[in-house]
């Protein structure tokens, strides 16, 4: 393959695994072109940008929502399609592969309509709106887990996953447990619920000597940070967004995380235990699901978002912090949960939905 297009947009949820996929397949084919299309509003572009792919963004927003919400939607999403097909006629690409979001619609779409083999990727154990209503248009579906309701039985393949090989080499060394340092990271775009649980206790983190690495989000970082600074703990690293995961992970002791399905996948690849507590609004509470998984494994603790409290949240960081011993069995449970190769399971789906329709088209004359 030299022309690839990677869609999908809204969350890091959606992008990395497409971030993981594009890592990969630069490793297995030189010179290879990738186009990554999203939402022109999403965090999806600078990401992309980050990552050294050439970003195309369509205006598009989300799918729920009710009346002029929806409408506006709908439109947008109608107006994306005539942008979205000259870019991907002209780019050309061999194969198409969406990550879910919202902004993967219309490209996968131009896709079918150009005849361009197509794989879908859905991370979760419940299909979204999105990959629901494209799946009928591509050749494959990739799943993260081996049970995924939503699609025709038929085009699913289980392939793990994909997570950046920063984050996979983590788990490849031996990891020690300083007892103090713990990674607050509410999702791509930040928890306000698990922020405001944080602000309570940093009284007593400091007291016990516990450092904090804290991803906020963007509307809280102000508030956040001000609070670190006047419990004296200014030294402490907030911030929106954390650029460099894999370094926070390989700092962390212990994780305070939602449950998306990027989020635990990655905690299982870094060998990193975690305190879970979902996003209580989630459709279809897939977060909680995700966070059963890894709490079955012994890999994790789960805490519904209704039943924490600052003085549970404290005494779960302290009490897993003070056992070592504890840290490490999680830590290799969550390593025996890791899917390491599903970054190049994907591409080997993408390279064989490619060939297949090559051997069609030879078929056919």
């Amino acid at each position: 393959m030299k022309r690839v297009l990677l869609t999908t947009g809204g969350t890091g949820g959606h992008i990395f695994p497409a971030l993981a996929v594009a890592e990969e397949l630069r490793r297995q084919f030189d010179n290879i072109d990738i186009l990554f299309m999203g939402s022109s509003t999403g965090p999806e572009k600078a990401l992309a940008e980050k990552a050294g792919l050439y970003f195309e963004g369509l205006p598009v927003s989300g799918f729920l929502g009710k009346g002029a919400k929806a409408v506006a939607s709908m439109a947008r999403l109608v107006l994306a399609l005539p942008k979205a097909y000259r870019i991907i006629k002209a780019f050309a690409p061999e194969c198409a592969a969406g990550f879910g979001g919202y902004a993967s619609f219309a490209p996968l779409c131009v896709a079918r309509a150009l005849r361009v083999p197509s794989i879908l990727h859905e991370q979760n154990a419940i299909a979204g709106v999105s990959n629901r209503l494209v799946s009928r248009f591509c050749d494959r579906i990739c799943t993260s887990l081996p049970e995924t309701s939503g699609f025709d039985e038929r085009q699913v393949v289980q392939t793990g996953n994909p997570v950046r090989r920063s984050i996979i080499g983590l788990g490849m060394g031996q990891r020690t447990f300083a007892g103090r340092n713990v990674l607050v990271v509410g999702g791509s775009q930040g928890a306000h619920a698990l922020n405001m649980y944080m602000v309570e206790i940093l009284p007593r983190l400091k007291e016990h000597g516990i450092e904090v690495w804290h991803q906020t989000g963007v509307q809280d970082e102000e508030m956040v940070r001000r609070a670190y600074a006047e419990q004296g703990m200014g030294h402490c690293r907030v911030s929106a967004f954390i650029d460099n995961m894999a370094q926070a992970y390989a700092w962390a002791d212990l994780a305070l995380c939602r449950a998306g399905a990027s989020t635990v996948s990655e905690l299982c690849a870094a060998g990193l235990p975690s305190v879970l507590v979902p996003y209580p609004y989630a459709i279809h509470d897939h977060q909680t699901f995700n966070a059963q998984t890894l709490v079955k494994a012994g890999a994790a603790k789960l805490f519904a978002q209704k039943d924490l409290t600052g003085d549970v949240l404290f005494g779960a960081l302290y009490t897993l912090l003070s056992a070592p011993q504890t840290l490490d069995s999680m830590s290799k449970s969550a390593l025996c949960l890791a899917s390491h190769d599903a970054a190049a399971n994907v591409v080997r789906q993408m390279q064989e939905a490619w060939t297949d329709r090559r051997e069609q088209k030879k078929a056919r004359g």
